[in-house]
């Protein structure tokens, strides 16, 4: 059950960081709702993030280090999920470019609980390992 946690969960960040390379420059932190309002982070964030999703997609995906890794994860994804939170509180519903610009969809309370999910799948990876 660990090693499909951990292929899915590898498979989302793959999929996550994939898109967001692939959207160039319509992928944006700086000017959104999600900015850090400083803009040197949320060009680090832009360059990097991607990347990221992308190895932390192909170690779940080996298994390699799962209890790192799986911790990691948990912490990208639990910072997502409060960008998400701080937003909805807010009242704003901007598009949702986490998987890329080619599907941009409004965030909602749904993108919250998809991450919660995932979160839950992080964790069964730390602990199974």
């Amino acid at each position: 059950m660990t090693t499909v946690a951990a292929l899915a969960l590898g498979l989302v960040f793959e999929w996550s960081g994939i898109a967001k390379v692939a959207s160039r420059d319509a992928w944006q932190v700086e000017g959104t709702p999600f900015s850090t309002g400083r803009r040197s982070i949320d060009r680090l964030v832009r360059a990097y993030l991607p990347w990221l999703e992308i190895v932390l997609g192909v170690l779940l995906i080996v298994r390699i280090s799962p209890v790192v890794v799986g911790a990691v994860s948990a912490a990208v994804l639990v910072s997502f999920t409060v960008a998400l939170v701080k937003v909805l509180a807010a009242g704003q519903r901007p598009s949702c470019m986490c998987f890329g610009a080619g599907r941009p969809r409004p965030v909602s309370w749904l993108s919250v609980g998809r991450n919660v999910g995932l979160i839950g799948v992080a964790v069964a990876v730390i602990a199974g390992a």
